[in-house]
């Protein structure tokens, strides 16, 4: 099975409080298949804009291929712990969960892979930890998989160069 991620967000706590609050869209390519999905709760505070190489994560039984190559309209919980890191270099260890029902339980199957030579940055002071319900991308987009670079070089270097400092930098 071969898996791409790319996920741009940001989060902050809310002045004053001790509320995050937070934007982030996500697309994910299981074996060719784009999904994507957006949430306004990640799960941790920063700024992260991350593009996996597509890897190979070896093969899986039948039951998790069916699932995640096929999430539309599912349920999935992510967690994406990154290395701090500013254009490349990388290092996303990324877990995808769905929870199903066998036999009257409820049980979660999981695919997990890490991804070495990321690109984009990152800046989070935690694991990002969300779930949200994902949607099959039109069939064009793809395609984008197949040159295996979705963010731009130009893309990259902006994100780099406008993410936000890290609280307590001088100015």
């Amino acid at each position: 099975m071969r898996v791409k991620v790319v996920f741009g967000g940001e989060a902050l706590n809310i002045p004053w409080t001790q509320i995050g609050l937070g934007i982030a869209i996500i697309k994910v390519w299981v074996d060719g298949r784009g999904f994507t999905s957006a949430s306004n709760s990640i799960g941790s505070l920063g700024y992260i804009l991350l593009e996996t190489p597509t890897t190979d994560i070896g093969n899986v039984d039948d039951e998790r291929r069916a699932i995640f190559t096929n999430l539309h309209g599912r349920a999935v919980h992510w967690t994406i712990q990154t290395n701090l890191f500013v254009k490349d270099g990388g290092i996303a260890t990324v877990t995808l969960a769905v929870a199903i029902e066998q036999d009257g339980i409820v049980v979660e199957k999981r695919i997990q892979f890490q991804a070495t030579d990321c690109r984009g940055v990152s800046g989070l002071t935690n694991a990002l930890d969300f779930t949200c319900d994902m949607l099959q991308m039109e069939q064009d987009q793809l395609a984008e998989t197949n040159t295996d670079q979705v963010l731009s070089d130009d893309v990259v270097a902006s994100a780099a160069d406008n993410a936000p400092e890290p609280s307590g930098a001088a100015a």
